[in-house]
C-alpha cells in the first residue's frame, strides 16, 4: 500500500524521532543540510538491505555488444536504476537452477547462453512509492543518523536504535507474508535431492 509521505514529511518524521521542529520548504538549517546529504544514501542502503516488494521488477537481459576478457562468456546489460540482483537462476524462480554469474559494474557476466531472466531490487526515492512500513523504517534510520550527529545522548542514540530495529523487523516481515517464500543458496541440498546438478553452468 502506497504512502502518503513526500520526502519532506519524511524527513519530518526522522526530526520527530529525536524531538526537534519540523522543516519547512526551503529551510537550510543544520538538520536540513544534514538530511539533503545523507537522505539518498539511506533509502537506497534501505532498499538494498531487504527484497522489497514494492520495489521488486522482473527483467529479462539485453546481452551487450562488450564479451569479457576472460573467466566468463558473456555480458548482459542490468537496467539503469538497478540496486540489488537476487538469486539468479534459469528461469528467474527462486527454486531454478542457479547460473554461475558476477555482478560486475552495471552488467551480469555469465557463460550461460540462455535467455537471463533477473529478479532486481531497483531504486526508489520517492516515499510515495513506498510500502507505510518501509516508509517508517526509513524515518527511524535518518533519526538515528541525527541522534549520533545532533543529540551527544546516549538515550537518544539507543531509542532511535531500538526505533530502527523494531521498525525493520515489522517492515521485513510483513514483507515476507506478501507473497511465496522463495529459497535461495542455503536450500541447495534441495535441489540436489531433486536431481540438479551443481556444476551446471
Amino acid at each position: 500500500m502506497p504512502t502518503s509521505h513526500t520526502i519532506l514529511t519524511l524527513k519530518n518524521a526522522a526530526l520527530d524521532g529525536i524531538g526537534e521542529l519540523p522543516l519547512a520548504p526551503g529551510d537550510t538549517n543544520a538538520y536540513a543540510r544534514w538530511l539533503n546529504r545523507n537522505y539518498e544514501h539511506a533509502v537506497r542502503a534501505a532498499l538494498r538491505s531487504n527484497p522489497w516488494n514494492f520495489a521488486i521488477e522482473l527483467h529479462q537481459l539485453n546481452r551487450s555488444l562488450t564479451e569479457p576478457a576472460f573467466r566468463w562468456r558473456y555480458y548482459h546489460d542490468l537496467p539503469p536504476g538497478w540496486l540489488r540482483v537476487l538469486p539468479f537462476t534459469r528461469d528467474g524462480s527462486g527454486l531454478g537452477e542457479p547460473i554461475k554469474h558476477a555482478v560486475i559494474g552495471n552488467q551480469i557476466a555469465s557463460s550461460y547462453d540462455g535467455d537471463h531472466f533477473v529478479t532486481l531490487v531497483m531504486d526508489r526515492q520517492d516515499p510515495g512509492t513506498w510500502d507505510q512500513l518501509f516508509a517508517d523504517y526509513v524515518a527511524a534510520k535518518l533519526a538515528n543518523g541525527m541522534a549520533h550527529r545532533f543529540t551527544a545522548k546516549s538515550s537518544f542514540v539507543q531509542l532511535t536504535e531500538n526505533a530502527m530495529a523494531n521498525a525493520m523487523a515489522t517492515a521485513a516481515e510483513i514483507n515476507a507474508f506478501e507473497g511465496s517464500p522463495e529459497p535461495i543458496e542455503q536450500y541447495d541440498i534441495i535441489r540436489v535431492r531433486a536431481g540438479y546438478d551443481p556444476s551446471w553452468r
